[in-house]
């Protein structure tokens, strides 16, 4: 949180940056992303809010040239970073399982219930919901790994999760920012926003209708 609260500042000095800064801190941005798809543990790193927040600037400038340019490095950034998850999540869930106080929060309930019961129907719907909700995304490339899905399956769904969670997040950012408001509501707004989803998100009745949508109805 606290690197989310320099984020915009930060971001504007990207984006009004001449070419060969410009360049050098597009980099830095993609490191970022793939930092955090790639290192499952890397929550600090505020990738929603540095997706929407980059967005929001290029709006604020009315720059279509910035909103494609982040769109396309922050969906290459995620798909490289879900080609390391695959191998490296897995293997680090396997090796902090070892360690019983991870291990009944990185194998509780909600992976042997999709271990138990998951529907090889959802792999797609899964995927995205992964790539949008922390919750779901530690799980992913462990059941994967669990359940067989194949690798060149996994990428194809990971490329649609990656554009569609960049092209949604940017733009939503960049609409935000388009607006016209007092200087810093925009973020304020969109700071309450992405508070108000993570306080829904948490309810357990919430987590239970969101898990129960990757479930075999074994009842039929």
């Amino acid at each position: 949180m606290l690197l989310a609260n320099y984020l915009p500042a930060w971001v504007e000095h990207l984006l009004n940056a001449n070419a060969e800064y410009q360049l050098t801190l597009y980099l830095i941005l993609f490191g970022l992303i793939f930092i955090e798809t790639a290192g499952i543990v890397m929550g600090f790193i505020p990738g929603d809010t540095l997706l929407i927040a980059t967005g929001s600037i290029a709006g604020a400038n009315h720059s279509f040239k910035d909103l494609f340019l982040l769109i396309i490095i922050f969906g290459f950034a995620s798909l490289a970073g879900d080609v390391v998850n695959y191998f490296f999540g897995a293997w680090l869930v396997r090796q902090l399982s070892r360690i019983k106080v991870l291990d009944r929060h990185l194998n509780g309930p909600i992976v042997q219930r999709l271990q138990e019961s998951f529907h090889t129907k959802r792999w797609l719907l899964f995927i995205v919901t992964g790539r949008f909700l922390p919750f779901i995304r530690v799980a992913v490339p462990l059941m994967a790994h669990r359940l067989g899905l194949a690798f060149v399956d996994y990428i194809r769904m990971a490329a649609v999760a990656s554009f569609l969670w960049s092209i949604s997040l940017v733009s939503l950012g960049y609409f935000f920012g388009k607006l016209e408001l007092p200087h810093g509501i925009n973020f304020i707004l969109l700071f309450f926003v992405l508070i108000i989803v993570g306080v829904v998100i948490s309810r357990p009745k919430v987590r239970e209708k969101i898990i129960s949508l990757f479930l075999r109805d074994d009842r039929k």
